[in-house]
């Protein structure tokens, strides 16, 4: 892959409620302008919106505002979340209840950059620089995958190329996929990775899958991060010693 242009937000970002995706259609209750159902339809491949419904943000904070609270003492190593799949266990803006969600991230390799050039290249709306990508993360059981390009700033803002072409179930026209915006931080030395979508506004907090924590320190964890109010998700995956409780 060659040069492309500086990765660039394309549309507006306004709260939205969004059915589940389908795998074909998508009803926003927001906006019906072509260029925000385009994005949406993206989005939901590679975002927990697949497992909810997604609530305006009740502090009427946008994505990128919240985006913005998480490079005060931003926190991000790549090294320290490849490998062990990340679990969510805690959700804003979006309910998942007791869906499950894993994501597995994985250093991009020369290799990785070429295959989702391959697929990608004709049909995303901006040309990122392919060749400075630097993860790959799958997620869910289809394992749906985004190549992430770090960008200028803080360190864990990411722009990211949904791969929809692997997924199949979005046959896109070209030059029409948006880049999408995501900024990641961890937390407790690496215990937590805080995820947020720049332009959306929904926010997931995920552990390594091998070694929960107890819910009532994920309950502490999301309120101290003063977001508003989320929802537990993944709701039955719970030590043996824990006893079943508010969810909240």
């Amino acid at each position: 892959p060659g040069k492309g242009t500086d990765p660039q937000q394309t549309l507006a970002t306004k709260p939205l409620i969004v059915k589940p995706y389908n795998g074909n259609d998508l009803t926003t209750v927001t906006s019906n302008t072509m260029d925000l159902l385009k994005y949406v339809r993206v989005s939901l491949l590679f975002l927990p919106l697949v497992l909810g419904q997604v609530r305006k943000p009740q502090s009427f904070m946008i994505g990128e505002e919240y985006c913005q609270r998480l490079t005060k003492d931003p926190y991000f190593e790549p090294d320290m979340v490849v490998g062990k799949p990340w679990r969510i266990y805690y959700t804003w803006n979006i309910k998942m209840e007791d869906k499950c969600m894993d994501m597995i991230f994985k250093n991009a390799t020369q290799s990785i950059i070429n295959r989702v050039w391959n697929d990608m290249n004709e049909y995303v709306e901006t040309q990122p620089y392919w060749d400075a990508a630097t993860l790959l993360v799958t997620m869910g059981r289809a394992k749906h995958e985004m190549l992430l390009f770090a960008d200028q700033g803080a360190a864990g803002r990411f722009t990211g190329v949904p791969n929809v072409v692997r997924d199949g179930n979005i046959s896109p026209a070209r030059s029409a996929v948006p880049l999408l915006k995501f900024h990641m931080k961890l937390l407790h030395a690496g215990k937590y990775l805080l995820m947020a979508d720049c332009q959306i506004g929904v926010i997931t907090l995920s552990a390594r899958t091998r070694a929960m924590p107890y819910r009532a320190e994920i309950g502490g964890v999301a309120k101290n991060l003063s977001l508003g109010d989320g929802y537990q998700a993944c709701i039955s995956d719970r030590n043996k010693d824990e006893l079943v409780t508010d969810n909240k």
